[in-house]
């Protein structure tokens, strides 16, 4: 199978994305910095998230909100070339996570919610047991008893 190869389109493309959307998201990162910070997020999630951040996990989650805003910004050539990457990324977080109890929304209305990845809370965690965790994590996640350092 032949790689396409991007022109200068494409990346004009990715350029937009990053300067419409840096006020929206705090500064100016590039859409493979973008996927690599989501990537690196999913491998948290997967490893067991640090309770100590618990109550920063859905600030942590806004690189995958910003390629979703981003994704209609890029050429029909870019979302092809990264779809699969990011298609890949998604389905190991849904693996290393579950839906959110809904304070006031219907579960089947958080599946189908375009920000669907906002609606779920890690199956591991790990740091200080007694640290308290958001209530819509319920039921509670696998504390695996490793922490950074134990790692």
């Amino acid at each position: 199978m032949e790689t396409e190869l991007l022109d200068a389109e494409d990346y004009a493309s990715v350029h937009r994305a990053t300067r419409q959307l840096s006020t929206r998201y705090h500064g100016v990162l590039t859409l493979n910095a973008r996927m690599e910070a989501w990537a690196e997020f999913v491998t948290d999630v997967e490893e067991g998230f640090d309770t100590m951040w618990a109550w920063e996990f859905s600030h942590d989650i806004s690189d995958r909100d910003w390629l979703h805003d981003a994704w209609p910004i890029l050429t029909e050539r870019v979302r092809r070339h990264r779809q699969a990457e990011l298609d890949a990324l998604d389905e190991r977080f849904r693996l290393a996570t579950a839906p959110i109890r809904p304070f006031g929304t219907s579960q089947n209305l958080m599946t189908e919610h375009a920000r669907w990845w906002r609606f779920r809370y890690p199956l591991l965690v790990t740091g200080d047991p007694a640290e308290p965790l958001p209530p819509t994590w319920s039921p509670a996640p696998v504390h695996t008893g490793l922490t950074d350092a134990g790692r």
